[in-house]
């Protein structure tokens, strides 16, 4: 079975979608299948990332690197005769990471699909017209698509409702957090300020807003933490800027804009609690990587984030101030309550590793490719 991959956002994104397809391809070297990988990245940015950052300097997978904008090459392909999969090498898999397909030609299609939150009607999550245009660039995706892989059972029981995907074509691959070890320091000191963590990069659903009213209330409580954000600025992220600016607390919060990844492990493990009662999430990577990194959680209640912590974070109502505010007190305050949740943190993070993601993704590809009828899709009844 010969795998053919979407590799552009590897090369080129940092977070999120990038890193899903660096460390899944990674773990597909590390478990000797890199001789039936072609990689196919196509942008005219120049990589972010070396052959050896990204895990496959030596090996047998074949990156096939075209300076070309996306644009061009649906054209091209069309000028001649081609689809993607023949690009690569003849693939009979080809898996689309992003929602901006290329034309296949006998492939048997895949698709990763991480969440829907562009689909929630007037969310202020994303610029709308945004939102509109990957709606239906994900609704075409999948379409077309004999298997669709998900983070989470919400995210497949969402593309199952939203677009009409029968739940027998959806397959739930996971995603890992180990990767954060390979720039985890033997010994970690703590620091000369002690500090709460947020990653994530700054918009209405990651919910920053209500992060700093819990947070003016520790300090009004007379906690001596600062409150560290590492993420970029995202869609009306000046919304915050604005409420930061006025907060009494505003001099004990520091916002890291630009975090190189290999500086993150570190922010982590120094942090008395990590902050992500985010509003909305398909799968949400940064409280793993936190408990990998021996930091106890605050998270949030809804959407996907039971199912990937458990109980091993502080689960709290995202609406709610004051609850993120109580939570994150209490494991400030409480020692016995802080070591329980890293030592639970710690052991839900060994659960989700890139080799076990790499291995349902496998077994995903080898459906695909077996064809199996899977009928007529489900309709959202709404």
């Amino acid at each position: 079975m010969r795998v053919g991959i979407d590799y552009r956002p590897a090369l080129v994104n940092r977070e999120g979608i990038g890193r899903y397809v660096r460390e899944l391809v990674r773990a597909m070297v590390e478990l000797d299948f890199d001789g039936n990988l072609g990689l196919f990245g196509y942008t005219l940015a120049p990589s972010r990332y070396s052959r050896r950052q990204l895990g496959i300097e030596g090996t047998r997978a074949e990156l096939l690197r075209l300076p070309l904008p996306s644009r061009v090459m649906p054209w091209l392909l069309g000028k001649l005769g081609k689809g993607v999969d023949d690009v690569v090498g003849g693939a009979s898999v080809y898996h689309h990471t992003y929602p901006s397909p290329l034309p296949v030609r006998e492939a048997a299609e895949v698709a990763t699909v991480f969440d829907t939150i562009y689909t929630i009607p007037d969310s202020g999550y994303l610029d709308p017209e945004i939102a509109r245009g990957m709606t239906e660039r994900v609704r075409g995706l999948v379409g077309r698509a004999g298997r669709v892989l998900v983070p989470t059972e919400y995210v497949g029981a969402d593309v199952a409702m939203t677009f009409g995907v029968l739940p027998a074509q959806i397959s739930v691959t996971g995603l890992g957090c180990d990767h954060v070890a390979r720039h985890l320091p033997a010994k970690v000191e703590r620091p000369s300020e002690p500090y709460v963590l947020t990653v994530s990069r700054v918009d209405a659903r990651k919910n920053h807003l209500r992060i700093l009213e819990a947070f003016e209330l520790l300090v009004k409580e007379g906690l001596p933490h600062r409150w560290v954000i590492a993420g970029t600025a995202g869609y009306g992220a000046e919304v915050f800027e604005r409420a930061l600016a006025e907060s009494p607390a505003r001099s004990r919060v520091e916002w890291k804009r630009n975090v190189p990844d290999e500086d993150l492990p570190l922010l982590y493990a120094r942090s008395d609690c990590f902050l992500f009662p985010s509003l909305s999430e398909g799968f949400g990577l940064p409280p793993l990587e936190a408990m990998a990194c021996g930091s106890p959680v605050v998270s949030s209640s809804v959407t996907a984030m039971p199912e990937v912590l458990g109980d091993a974070a502080f689960l709290v109502e995202p609406t709610d101030s004051e609850r993120i505010f109580e939570a994150t007190r209490r494991i400030l305050s409480e020692p016995e309550i802080a070591r329980d949740f890293m030592l639970r943190g710690r052991q839900k993070a060994r659960e989700h590793t890139w080799k076990e993601a790499a291995r349902h993704t496998l077994l995903a590809y080898q459906k695909a490719m077996d064809g199996a009828d899977v009928g007529e899709g489900v309709r959202r009844a709404l």
